[in-house]
């Protein structure tokens, strides 16, 4: 004891020291705690790091897509979101040498349960193409559904232009999807002689 009173400011600096370092240790630790691992991605060399868009398009979800008509092999086909229609015809083996591909917007993107036909060439009236207008893609028994087709596919029915067909969008964006056909009447410019054009050709769904 007496050598504790005696030398006890000599104890002060290894007892700070020791108190700093026993609090860095908690603070670091404290920290660190609960932070995921695959929160941290290791840089490598020669590689850009992955960022989290990256990620989430490499989990693209799979659709199921219908094609008909002129193609080389008509069935239903397995399609990832974001694919168009020209992949989906090319996996079921291309156009045969009498499709119509200017029919079609090669362009679209697929959608689920999506229909796509590619019309026949026909030699009547001509040469041309059949006058009857051919089923058209994007909806069972080729009808165009009102409550999913875009502007695009719109403009494949008579008398529907490009007004008309963002014209039926904004409609369905601010009312809600069409309970039936007829609500098309309901669209500013569409009265009963346009529907009665169209009622053959289009569903809603």
């Amino acid at each position: 004891m007496e050598w504790l009173k005696m030398n006890w400011r000599k104890l002060i600096p290894p007892i700070a020291a020791s108190v700093l370092i026993l609090t860095f240790i908690l603070y670091t630790k404290s920290h660190t705690a609960g932070v995921p691992a695959d929160s941290f991605i290791p840089a490598s060399d020669g590689l850009d790091p992955i960022s989290a868009d990256d990620r989430a398009d490499s989990s693209a979800a799979v659709i199921f897509v219908d094609v008909k008509g002129a193609v080389e092999k008509p069935g239903v086909y397995k399609a990832d979101e974001g694919d168009r229609v020209i992949d989906a015809v090319a996996r079921a083996g291309g156009f045969l040498p009498e499709a119509v591909p200017d029919a079609i917007n090669h362009a679209e993107r697929l959608r689920d349960e999506m229909v796509i036909y590619v019309p026949f060439f026909s030699h009547e009236g001509g040469g041309e193409a059949g006058a009857s207008p051919p089923p058209v893609y994007g909806a069972d028994d080729g009808k165009v559904n009102l409550n999913t087709a875009e502007a695009d596919e719109l403009m494949t029915l008579p008398g529907i232009g490009p007004a008309k067909a963002e014209a039926i969008i904004a409609h369905r964006t601010e009312h809600g999807p069409f309970a039936e056909p007829a609500g098309l009447m309901d669209v500013s410019g569409i009265g009963e002689k346009t529907f009665a054009a169209l009622e053959e050709l289009i569903t809603a769904k």
